[in-house]
């Protein structure tokens, strides 16, 4: 059940995440963009990091997910800052690729070859 409905949060933000992105991309102002673009904020890298935390129970998770969402949006703004090429559309491409690599890890292909590459690792 917990699967299910954390595969459904997660679908949901990918989902507003990707209207919100082509919402700002397109340069659309409206109301609907900025509630669109918080949700995935909010949510996307943060169902995607959940997903990757399984060794953990779920409260763990979920408070961990969270920490580290802050922490790339936080690291993502200052990193632009830093390099003087601020701009909240290109942070929010970037943090939408950031969850998009974090969910593409999530799949089972890949998991996969991450598991058949540690058990083919000499010394382990």
């Amino acid at each position: 059940m917990r699967t299910r409905l954390w595969s459904l949060v997660l679908g949901v933000a990918i989902a507003a995440g990707a209207a919100g992105v082509g919402l700002a991309v397109a340069d659309v102002d409206s109301p609907v963009r900025t509630v669109l673009v918080l949700l995935f904020l909010a949510l996307g890298p943060t169902a995607a990091i959940y997903g990757l935390l399984g060794s953990f129970d779920g409260l763990a998770r979920l408070v961990l997910a969270c920490s580290a969402t802050i922490v790339v949006l936080a690291l993502t703004a200052m990193i632009m800052l830093a390099a003087g090429g601020w701009h909240p559309v290109a942070g929010l491409l970037a943090v939408a690729a950031i969850t998009a690599l974090c969910v593409a890890v999530q799949l089972p292909p890949v998991r996969r070859a991450v598991t058949r590459q540690r058990r083919a690792a000499p010394g382990r």
